[in-house]
């Protein structure tokens, strides 16, 4: 029976993680990148097609560990910048699992999430499921100068699926973002910007 928090290790590959980076490097490129960047030390990228696509697929592995029906809702991919304090929080309504994944070096697997007051570390590859509702959850001081972190969030209710929206993907419903939704952003991590530059 799932308890509201789970750790899944190994669930992605550093091959996966490297296709992610290459991946961001096009978007960037492209102009692609949408999302919030209002917190000058934490940026969100709302709904990245191959995060939405990540989404999708670990769909019927949440369904398996939650042991009921969810469904897809959305995702956003973190950006945290040193120094970046997650604050004390639990998920809105929509929101009833998350997935989170690390989607970072080896060197930067030392930055713990702390659950109902116990610290989970995870190594890279590794995901943690997540009553978000349930827990209260938080990260202390970002230690890295580029930390990212995917967060693929599902519902049990049908009429919150794609978080109301028409398809993965989509621009947010305003709840989501309250603020306006920034287009073309760039993403401030340096192996990504040394592939957009070189690699692709």
């Amino acid at each position: 029976m799932f308890s509201g928090v789970k750790v899944l290790e190994s669930l992605i590959t550093d091959r996966e993680i490297d296709i992610f980076y290459r991946y961001l490097a096009i978007s960037k490129n492209m102009g692609a990148l949408k999302g919030n960047t209002d917190n000058a030390d934490a940026h969100m990228y709302f709904a990245v097609p191959l995060g939405e696509a990540m989404l999708s697929h670990f769909n019927s592995l949440m369904k398996d560990i939650v042991g009921e029906d969810v469904y897809p809702s959305y995702s956003f991919l973190w950006n945290y910048k040193k120094g970046y304090v997650l604050p004390k929080h639990k998920d809105r309504n929509s929101v009833d699992y998350i997935i989170s994944i690390g989607l970072h070096s080896h060197e930067e697997s030392d930055w713990g999430i702390f659950v109902d007051g116990e610290e989970i570390k995870l190594s890279v590859g590794d995901a943690m499921v997540l009553d978000g509702k349930k827990f209260e959850h938080w990260r202390e001081a970002c230690p890295y100068e580029n930390r990212l972190q995917l967060i693929l969030c599902y519902t049990r209710d049908v009429g919150q699926r794609f978080d109301r929206r028409q398809h993965l993907g989509f621009d947010p419903i305003p709840e989501v973002i309250t603020s306006p939704l920034n287009r073309g952003l760039t993403i401030e991590d340096r192996y990504v910007a040394t592939l957009g530059e070189n690699d692709v």
